[in-house]
């Protein structure tokens, strides 16, 4: 068998990085989009998940001017159920995975998040707003906290004000801006009362 060349040797340890790997070289939005678009869903998911505390901030900005993310990117309208997005925020321990789920509830992307401590913080409803085009944040959704959504479909939680009790602490103010990393991932800034949290999140799909 030939020896690998150095080009050879480069290529093989490109094909072997993973998500985490390419953060850390400093890698383009656009090797990184390329890279997740190349795996099956599964490993896809593993690698994302795999991107934990300040590196999801890290992925934040590496995409930075990414495309627009439609809301049917999320959903789309001929879904009938819920869809649920894997997430994985900056937060240490067990408090870092969770779901994000979305349902159309008329014309309004509804969602909530799904976690083990829901019963504390309660289900933290927002509805998805469509990139503004304009401002600072031009081509990223928003995950609005402060809009009570048309109402809680069918099977989820009820629905429960983020402006009481613990709810309040945790969802009160917030509204999150999403930019796409690939096909069915994107990640998020949280932001309360228009500052910046430095909390992060990603959300990737599973099927």
């Amino acid at each position: 068998m030939a020896p690998m060349t150095a080009a050879s040797q480069a290529a093989s340890s490109s094909s072997s990085a993973t998500l985490f790997d390419l953060l850390k070289q400093g890698v383009s939005r656009r090797e990184i989009e390329s890279h997740l678009d190349g795996l099956a869903i599964r490993e896809r998911l593993e690698q994302v998940l795999a991107v934990a505390g300040k590196d999801v901030g890290r992925l934040y900005d590496a995409v930075e001017g990414a495309p627009t993310i439609a809301l049917e990117d999320i959903a789309p309208k001929s879904e009938k159920g819920t869809v649920i997005l894997e997430g994985r925020n900056s937060l240490p321990g067990p408090v870092s995975r969770f779901q994000k789920r979305f349902q159309w509830v008329g014309d309004v992307l509804t969602g909530y998040n799904h976690q083990w401590v829901s019963p504390l913080t309660g289900p933290g409803y927002f509805v998805v707003e469509a990139a503004p085009g304009t401002g600072a944040h031009p081509t990223e959704l928003f995950f609005d906290y402060t809009v009570t959504p048309p109402a809680a479909p069918a099977g989820w939680p009820p629905y429960k004000s983020n402006d009481r009790g613990v709810s309040k602490l945790v969802y009160g103010g917030m509204i999150d801006t999403c930019r796409r990393v690939a096909t069915g991932v994107l990640v998020g800034k949280a932001y309360k009362h228009g500052k910046a949290e430095g909390a992060y999140f990603t959300l990737t799909a599973a099927r």
